[in-house]
């Protein structure tokens, strides 16, 4: 059952969700899905766990059509799965190191009358299964007369429209993010280091009330010092930073599974003309991007937004490049639909996007980037909106 101090949402949150995946479901001719990763379990099931970060242990939850769902957790993770989920039948397997709750899949499809069903799994979709390939052969082995198909774009059309509550965990992780960067650039300076910002950053997402840091990286036009590895977003090192750098930093949190992403750029104590100028078109981009959102438009008109922008801003060569702008946010850092050519989907209400254009000049690397929610009329951006002029600190 769901306890108000471990819950991350009311009930009704998840009635709508499994009402959502049982129509998708029947719509799609799957019997049940088996759920073997973090975001997807969460989402659904309402339980969350470190474990996930242990490679060798192995969460499951079995959700059929017509029958009760079941979790299927090691022993030790039970009594947090009867306090935190809605789901009130729970299997547990020895905590052994190899073929991991294998026996005790195959039990509950079988309890459940499922052993010649079809049933979706993260197969693909930009998931994958959190389960090794050998356990899987072997599931499929103890159940010959299962079909296992892919079940991802059943759980990312699901999953790419959040509700108010959901936005509301999102709004408050890009409030960490903000409170964060404000507290950087408070202090950033030529003489700290490369590694001394990204613990900044960390442990202002953890005082702030995140549950994790998240992705930090930057890269870093040095004056003098051109390499490959500075014209793309990379890991903090050792280094200390240096007058007239130009600095694009990405960072994000989580706050209660929930994740923010975005990214400024600032230059140290002087910046070129130049910079100035690519600075400038890239936010002129982004601008242009933001203000095509709206629920119906093709997600790939932002694209086309973004790219007629730099090519009046004076980059024709690199717009003419230019396939993807961004992405959705959500559970994941990184989720579908993406802001793509390749990608046919059309913006609804609720979706949360990054939108971050970017651009290469012979010496350095520019990117911007807000969380923006789709709204009924347009959108807004979540994100404390980056300045229209390079910042110089």
């Amino acid at each position: 059952m769901l306890t108000d101090d471990l819950s991350d949402f009311a009930p009704e949150e998840y009635e709508r969700r499994i009402t959502g995946l049982k129509a998708q479901m029947a719509e799609n001719g799957m019997d049940a899905v088996l759920i073997t990763t973090d975001a997807n379990h969460r989402y659904f099931t309402g339980h969350a766990s470190h474990r996930w970060t242990h490679k060798y242990t192995a969460i499951f939850a079995l959700l059929p059509l017509e029958k009760q769902p079941v979790l299927i957790v090691p022993p030790i993770e039970a009594g947090m799965c009867a306090e935190d989920s809605w789901i009130e039948t729970i299997r547990t397997f020895p905590a052994v190191h190899t073929l991991q709750g294998v026996h005790a899949i195959t039990e509950a499809v079988k309890a459940l009358g499922l052993e010649k069903a079809r049933i979706g799994a993260e197969l693909g979709g930009v998931l994958w299964m959190r389960m090794p390939f050998q356990d899987f052969g072997r599931l499929q082995q103890d159940l010959p007369r299962a079909e296992f198909i892919d079940a991802s774009p059943l759980f990312w059309k699901l999953r790419a429209r959040k509700s108010p509550a959901e936005v509301e965990l999102i709004r408050k992780a890009v409030s960490i993010t903000n409170g964060a960067y404000q507290a950087l650039f408070k202090v950033v300076r030529p003489g700290i280091t490369e590694r001394e910002v990204h613990r900044l950053l960390a442990v202002e997402h953890l005082n702030r009330g995140g549950e994790l840091p998240g992705s930090i990286t930057l890269a870093t036009h040095i004056p003098g010092n051109i390499r490959a590895s500075n014209r793309s977003l990379r890991r903090p090192t050792d280094r200390t930073l240096t007058r007239g750098e130009l600095i694009a930093h990405d960072a994000g949190g989580v706050y209660r599974g929930y994740w923010s992403d975005y990214t400024r750029m600032f230059a140290l104590a002087q910046a070129s003309r130049a910079h100035k100028k690519a600075y400038r078109a890239v936010y002129d981009c982004l601008q242009a991007a933001i203000a095509a959102i709206k629920p119906g438009v093709p997600i790939a008109d932002l694209v086309h937004a973004s790219n007629a922008t730099m090519k009046t801003s004076g980059y024709p060569d690199h717009a003419g490049r230019v396939t993807g702008i961004g992405h959705a946010i959500g559970l994941d850092i990184i989720e579908p639909p993406f802001i793509a050519f390749e990608d046919a989907s059309r913006l609804e209400e609720g979706m949360v996007l990054t939108v971050e254009p970017s651009l290469y000049t012979d010496d350095a690397y520019f990117m911007l980037e807000e969380d923006v929610l789709v709204t009924d009329r347009g959108y807004e951006i979540l994100s404390t909106p980056a300045s229209e002029e390079l910042p110089v600190l």
